[in-house]
C-alpha cells in the first residue's frame, strides 16, 4: 500500500520511530500540499530476522507467499514503490508496502531482500511478482556493473512468463531493451524493440505504448535518425510501424513533452542525446547506495511515482547514478530512499528547483544535510503566557531562517509562514498574533460526497483544545535552502525534541464551540451578536471574515442559488475596513487591497496598499 502525502513543509508520523516528514499540507487544495500525519501506528513483533527465519524455514508455496507479503508487497516489487520515502523538490511520499494482516513489518532493505527475491525469479510462481523481483535485480546488477548478469535474469523471466501475463512480460522486454542501450548491445536492443512493436501493434497498452515510446528516442543513433523520426512522425502520426534496417523501431503516438524534447534536439543538429548523472550522498561524505533515482517530466511532478516513469535508475554502491539519453527539457530529480538512509537528515531542495537539460551531458549531485533542531516550544509543552518565544540550534552558514507554524485538522494538518528571514536563532511573538492569522479553508467530503467545511481550519491557532506544530527553514545569503527541521527520524537517539506545543492563553467563546461541534451557520449568527454587543472584539470580527471565506468556499464546491455571493464578499468588505482599524496586520491590509484590485478600484487599492507596505515594514 502506498500512502501518499504530498508536503512543502512537515510530514510526521510515529509509530515506535517518529516520521517528520519534508512539506506541509496546504488544505484540499493544491497550494503546496504537506500533510502531517501524527497518528499512533502499532507495528507487529516480528522481528527481522523471524521473517527471514519464516522464509527459510518453509516450503516452496508457502516460501513464495512469505516472500510477496514480506519483502515484495502487494503493488510488486518494482523501483516506484519498493522504497520507504520517495522525495522531490517540494514534495514527498510514505509508501509502505509491507504488511502481516494488519500489523506493519520492521523495515527490511533492498540490499537484504535481494537474495530472496532471486529465488523467486529463479523457482517462484510465474506472475507479475516474477516480473517485478526481476526488474528491481536489474538495476542493482547493472548498478554494480553487472549488466550481462541483469539481461540473462530478464531473459529467463521473460521465458517464464505465460502468455496471460503479457503486460509483465511486455515490462521485462522493455527494461531488458534498456538495459541493452545502455551498453551499446544495439543489435538486442533492435531485435527486443521489433519484437515489441508486434506485440503493441496486437495489443497496444496506453501505459506500454508511452514507456517504449520515451525509451526508442533515447537511443536514436546521430542527428540523421532523429530527422528521419521527425519525418516520420509527421507522416504516421498515431500509426504503430515497424522499422527496418539498421534504425530503431519506433511507435508514433508519443506523448507531447517527448516530441517537443525530440524537436529542440533536431533543431540543436546534436548527434546524441545527453545524459544525467550525480552522486548520491551525506554531507558528511557517506554515500547513499541503492537508491532510487527518478527524472520526472512537468507532467509527472504533480502526481504519484508511477511505473512508466520514463528515467529511472538506481545508485550503485558507490552512491552514483546514471540516466542517459535525456530528451532537452526541464525535469525535477526525485529520490526513492529507505528509512535509515534518510533517518535525521534532510534533502534541502524547493519546488522550483529543475534541471535544465540541453544538449551536453549535466551532472547534478543531491546531497541531504542534518536535520536543523529544536529548542522550544517542545515536547507538547502548554503555552498560557501572552506571548510565546521560539528558539531552535543554530546552522552554520546560515544568514537567516523562516518560521512555519502548523495546526491539526480533519484531513491532516495546515502550516503557513509565520514570520520570515529571521536573523537570529531565537523569536519572541505575541499570541494574538497567532489568533489573526488567516490560514486556507480546508474541506473533507461526507457520505454523500458533499464538501464540508473543517471548522478545524477555520479557527486556526485560536482553539486553545487543539495541538499545533512548528518548523525552521534556514537559508544561506543568496537564498538557497540549507536545511530544515522536519524531516524524518528513526530511533530515541535521533527523535530529538518534537515540534508540538499547546496554546491555552485564551478560553472558547460559545460561537466557537458552536463552530467545533459543525454548526457553522448557528456560529455565524453568534459571531455577529457577539461583535455587535462590543465593537472591540476582534476575534468575533476575525471570525465573521472568516467564516465568509468558508461560505464562498463551500458555495463554490457544492453550488446554492440562495446564497449572495457579492453581497458576501462586500459584506466582508466591510468587515475587513473595521478590522485594519483595531488590527492593522500585513495579511488583513493585503485582503483588502486584493479585493480592490479585482474591483479595479485604483484610488482605494493604492491608499490600502501604501498601509499594506507599513505593515510588512513593521513586521520585518
Amino acid at each position: 500500500m502506498k500512502v501518499t502525502i504530498k508536503v512543502k513543509h512537515l510530514i510526521l508520523s510515529t509509530a515506535v520511530f517518529l516520521l517528520l516528514a519534508a512539506g506541509f499540507l496546504v488544505a484540499l487544495s493544491r497550494q503546496s500540499p504537506p500533510s502531517q500525519n501524527t497518528n499512533q501506528a502499532v507495528w507487529s513483533n516480528l522481528s527481522k530476522q523471524e521473517v527471514f527465519k519464516r522464509i527459510r524455514e518453509s516450503e516452496d508455496e508457502q516460501k513464495w507467499t512469505y516472500i510477496r507479503n514480506y519483502l515484495i508487497g502487494r503493488e510488486g516489487a518494482e523501483l516506484t514503490n519498493s522504497y520507504d520515502i520517495y522525495v522531490g523538490p517540494g514534495t514527498s511520499e510514505w509508501s509502505s508496502v509491507t504488511y502481516e494482516g494488519q500489523g506493519k513489518l520492521p523495515p527490511i532493505t533492498l540490499k537484504e531482500k535481494f537474495p530472496y527475491l532471486e529465488a523467486y525469479v529463479e523457482s517462484g510462481p510465474a506472475d507479475f511478482n516474477l516480473a517485478g523481483a526481476a526488474l528491481l535485480l536489474s538495476y542493482y546488477y547493472e548498478g554494480a556493473g553487472q549488466w550481462e548478469k541483469a539481461i540473462e535474469l530478464l531473459e529467463r523471466t521473460d521465458e517464464r512468463l505465460p502468455a496471460s501475463q503479457m503486460y509483465a512480460a511486455q515490462k521485462v522486454k522493455i527494461r531488458m531493451a534498456e538495459v541493452a542501450g545502455n551498453h551499446g548491445d544495439m543489435d538486442l536492443f533492435r531485435q527486443i524493440s521489433a519484437d515489441l512493436s508486434h506485440e503493441l501493434t496486437q495489443n497496444p497498452d496506453t501505459r506500454i505504448v508511452e514507456k517504449f515510446s520515451w525509451l526508442q528516442t533515447r537511443y536514436l543513433a546521430g542527428n540523421e535518425s532523429i530527422q528521419q523520426y521527425l519525418k516520420a512522425l509527421k507522416k504516421w502520426e498515431g500509426s504503430p510501424v515497424y522499422g527496418s534496417g539498421k534504425q530503431p523501431t519506433v511507435i508514433f503516438d508519443q506523448p507531447t513533452l517527448l516530441k517537443q524534447g525530440l524537436q529542440k534536439l533536431a533543431a540543436s543538429k546534436s548527434d546524441r542525446l545527453p545524459e544525467v548523472s550525480g552522486t548520491l550522498k551525506r554531507s558528511d561524505g557517506s554515500p547513499i547506495a541503492y537508491a532510487g533515482v527518478y527524472l520526472r517530466t512537468k507532467d509527472r511532478v504533480q502526481g504519484s511515482l508511477q511505473s512508466d516513469e520514463p528515467y529511472q535508475t538506481m545508485t550503485n554502491g558507490k552512491g552514483e547514478y546514471t540516466i542517459k539519453g535525456v530528451l532537452p527539457g526541464s525535469y525535477q530529480l526525485y529520490l526513492g530512499l529507505e528509512l535509515d538512509q534518510i533517518s535525521g537528515w534532510t534533502w534541502p531542495t524547493e519546488s522550483n528547483e529543475w534541471i535544465r537539460v540541453g544538449f551536453q551531458d549535466v551532472t547534478r549531485d543531491a546531497v541531504l544535510q542534518p536535520l536543523l533542531e529544536l529548542a522550544f516550544p517542545v515536547n507538547q509543552t502548554t503555552v498560557r503566557e501572552d506571548r510565546i518565544t521560539f528558539a531552535w540550534e543554530p546552522v552554520p552558514k546560515a544568514a537567516y531562517y523562516d518560521i512555519y507554524l502548523g495546526v491539526r485538522i480533519h484531513s491532516g494538518s495546515v502550516s503557513q509562514p509565520v514570520k520570515t528571514k529571521v536573523d537570529t536563532t531565537r523569536i519572541t511573538i505575541k499570541t494574538e498574533e497567532l489568533y489573526h492569522l488567516i490560514g486556507g479553508i480546508s474541506s473533507y467530503s461526507d457520505q454523500d460526497r458533499k464538501m464540508i467545511t473543517d471548522p478545524l481550519s477555520l479557527l486556526g491557532f485560536s482553539n486553545p483544545d487543539n495541538r499545533f506544530f512548528w518548523t525552521v527553514n534556514a537559508y544561506d545569503n543568496d537564498g538557497h535552502l540549507l536545511t530544515r527541521s522536519d524531516g524524518y527520524r528513526i530511533g530515541n537517539d535521533k527523535i530529538g525534541n518534537l515540534p508540538f506545543f499547546y496554546l491555552k492563553e485564551r478560553e472558547l467563546t460559545l460561537a466557537d464551540r458552536t463552530l467545533l461541534a459543525g454548526n457553522l451557520d448557528q456560529a455565524m449568527k453568534q459571531y455577529e451578536q457577539a461583535y455587535k454587543d462590543d465593537p472591540a472584539d476582534t476575534h468575533s470580527l476575525h471570525m465573521l471574515i472568516v467564516m465568509i471565506d468558508a461560505q464562498i468556499s463551500e458555495h463554490r464546491s457544492n453550488g446554492s442559488d440562495s446564497f449572495d455571493r457579492e453581497n458576501a464578499e462586500k459584506q466582508q468588505e466591510t468587515y475587513l475596513k473595521e478590522m485594519v482599524l483595531l488590527h492593522p496586520t500585513s495579511g488583513y491590509l493585503s485582503r483588502l487591497t486584493d479585493y480592490y484590485y479585482k474591483k479595479k478600484d485604483w484610488q482605494a487599492y493604492n491608499a490600502y496598499y501604501k498601509l499594506y507596505e507599513k505593515a510588512m515594514a513593521r513586521d520585518s
